[in-house]
């Protein structure tokens, strides 16, 4: 019995990190616009699946930098590194539909920062808000 609970011990951390670079491998990458706006959907609520609804998001990061993201930001929410850049990795969940500012810390020779919005919404929710704005022609 504890041969079995030594080899779980060691074999464990290894099953963790192949699962999350499995997830980075099937995250739906998306970058903000111009204006710092990041658009996430959260599809399949009733029947989502583990796999579902993972997002990378790549911030444009000045060379030779690293990313960190600065109090308060979603939880969940964290900094990856994948083919040697820096990204956001997050799955949100229902309960975080919404509008998340999100300051993002590029630390480097200088140390600037930049604010990005993050919209997370699923489709019925903006089909049900459209539905309630008048038509814009």
């Amino acid at each position: 019995m504890s041969i079995i609970a030594l080899l779980v011990s060691i074999l464990l951390p290894s099953l963790m990190t192949a699962k999350d670079s499995a997830l980075e491998l099937i995250a739906m990458q998306v970058a903000p616009d111009k204006d710092g706006k990041v658009m996430l959907e959260i599809r399949n609520l009733a029947y989502r699946k583990s796999s579902e609804d993972i997002y990378t998001i790549d911030v444009d990061l000045p060379h030779n930098c690293r990313l960190s993201l600065k109090e308060p930001y979603p939880p969940g929410m964290k900094i990856i590194r994948k083919d040697g850049e820096d990204y956001i990795r997050w799955r949100p969940k229902v309960s975080d539909i919404g509008v998340h500012p999100v300051t993002v810390i590029f630390t480097g020779v200088k140390t600037t920062e930049k604010d990005i919005t993050v919209y997370v919404y699923n489709k019925k929710l903006l089909d049900e808000q459209r539905e309630g704005q008048p038509a814009q022609n």
